[in-house]
């Protein structure tokens, strides 16, 4: 079977067809460019945990979260108390909301407590380099609980529970080059502090925790609790959208809740600050199979081999022989990026080790979808058909065509040859060819054209004419003017390959602009 049929019979499959139908469904989040927008997932996660907000589910986001945050605080360090840990576990508690709010700042809370020395003593850090009274010290996420339970002594018990999310998604924790300035230890040192000056009791336990996507730094101070978006997802809002389904009334929520989710898989393309973060922050166990059975195919390892040649044969263990389609399987890759990235990172999010290289793919972006116009020189009018920006390929015809009319007008009535355009554009500008199948850019299609890098495995073999060519313009539109004979150029061009030929067409006084 042919890798054109394997591909064709991939893409019949339910599942691939199953998954590009979740997957390509518009979200909230990429409708309005914020899909890893860090202020946009804190407000999300407020949102859930807040028991009076418009979702259904009351209590059980912030329930599950908390049993969540009290099984992976079982750490000596932490400091939590062992029977709130139990109670937080089990669910065997009253459960009361006194406040929460996003961007808190502390000082502004530090005004709002009830014994007027705390925001003196925030202000008195400051001398220290460990606090400033601006905005950049502010709680993601802050909430002020209350719990209550009949401990195994039958007494009632009381407790409150300061809750701290620092949320992470582009950035790092600010100034970990001081362990006493790092913005988990500074901010471990404001709930210390209003433990101790306004819930000065034995009933006080804080809740401090760190969210970011898997793989990311450790926070600084150890008494944060250190949660990915994976955990968020498999323990809070899985179970939590299995539970708003039921409530068929609250469909609004039903949707924000799914589109969650599926932004939270989706590599983002798009954010509101230009800060292109391509990772995956969580996969939803429902499509976990569906995607582990893709990444079993052999369309699937071959077009990654072909993208990511050393990456690929690391995590798969072997080396699979794709030179001579890997312009299609790049081209397959690139269109099914996304999905792809995904399968990657399910198969191997539980492998520290490989979830560093898959996290290394995920995060580069490699479509370029940029289009360029092209023009003889400053002024002129551009080459491109109707003035419409093209793909690298087209622009990089337009180049050659912008070459071939400008020695036209500087030497009327000659002609170049291909040994002027392969002097004017050497091989090295396109590492995809150079020095694996060819010697030249520019061939005559009068001839075959032959692989020609002699320590080649492919030496002699024909690669034009052919009946699906992916490497040249094969077609009369693209024919270069001014030239002997018909001479035509390769037209597969990587992004770093574009940017050495666009830097080559400057020194001619080519214009190309990007739009």
């Amino acid at each position: 079977m042919t890798i054109q049929e394997k591909i064709l019979a991939f893409c019949k499959t339910p599942v691939y067809q199953q998954l590009n139908a979740y997957y390509g469904q518009s979200t909230v989040f990429n409708v309005l460019r914020v899909e890893r927008s860090e202020n946009r997932h804190t407000a999300f996660w407020a949102w859930l945990l807040n028991p009076e907000a418009s979702h259904p589910l009351n209590e059980i986001p912030l329930r599950k979260f908390l049993a969540l945050v009290a099984t992976k605080g079982n750490d000596e360090y932490k400091r939590y108390d062992d029977i709130v840990r139990r109670h937080l576990i089990a669910g065997n508690y009253q459960l009361t909301v006194e406040d929460i709010k996003t961007e808190q700042s502390i000082i502004g809370l530090a005004k709002d407590m009830v014994i007027p020395d705390l925001e003196h003593l925030v202000k008195k850090t400051n001398k220290k380099g460990t606090f400033k009274q601006d905005g950049q010290n502010r709680f993601d996420i802050w909430m002020l609980l209350r719990i209550s339970f009949t401990d195994d002594d039958d007494n009632k018990q009381e407790w409150t529970l300061p809750l701290v999310i620092e949320n992470k998604i582009y950035s790092k924790e600010g100034n970990t080059e001081s362990v006493e300035k790092a913005q988990t230890v500074r901010y471990h040192r404001a709930v210390e502090i209003i433990k101790k000056y306004v819930y000065n009791d034995d009933f006080c336990q804080p809740l401090e925790v760190y969210l970011t996507p898997s793989g990311a730094a450790e926070p600084v101070s150890t008494s944060f609790i250190h949660l990915y978006y994976q955990d968020m997802l498999d323990h809070v809002l899985q179970p939590c959208a299995i539970m708003a389904a039921v409530q068929t009334k609250y469909s609004d929520s039903n949707v924000l809740i799914d589109g969650y989710i599926r932004n939270l898989s989706c590599p983002s393309t798009n954010d509101e600050k230009e800060q292109k973060d391509y990772s995956i922050l969580g996969i939803a166990d429902t499509e976990r199979d569906q995607l582990r059975s893709l990444y079993d195919t052999d369309v699937f390892k071959s077009a990654l081999c072909a993208v990511y040649p050393e990456a690929g044969a690391s995590l798969l263990g072997l080396e699979m022989d794709v030179d001579d389609d890997r312009a299609l399987l790049e081209q397959f890759w690139n269109a099914n990026e996304n999905l792809f990235k995904m399968v990657l990172y399910s198969q191997f999010m539980d492998d520290e080790q490989k979830l560093k290289k898959v996290n290394k793919i995920v995060k580069v972006n490699n479509r370029d979808n940029t289009r360029y116009l092209v023009a003889t020189k400053q002024g002129e009018p551009w080459l491109n058909k109707d003035g419409k920006a093209v793909s690298k390929g087209e622009a990089s015809f337009l180049i050659f065509k912008a070459y071939c009319l400008l020695q036209q007008k500087k030497n009327p009535g000659q002609n170049l040859t291909v040994d002027d355009l392969r002097k004017a554009f050497g091989s090295e500008l396109n590492n995809y060819y150079h020095n694996r199948f060819l010697k030249y850019l520019f061939y005559d299609f009068s001839q075959d054209v032959i692989v020609d890098i002699e320590r080649s495995k492919y030496f002699g073999h024909k690669i034009l004419p052919k009946s699906n060519d992916w490497d040249f313009y094969s077609d009369e539109d693209h024919v270069l003017p001014h030239v002997d004979g018909k001479v035509r150029s390769v037209k597969m061009w990587r992004k770093d390959d574009f940017t050495r030929l666009k830097d080559k067409a400057a020194q001619y006084g080519i214009v190309v602009e990007s739009v």
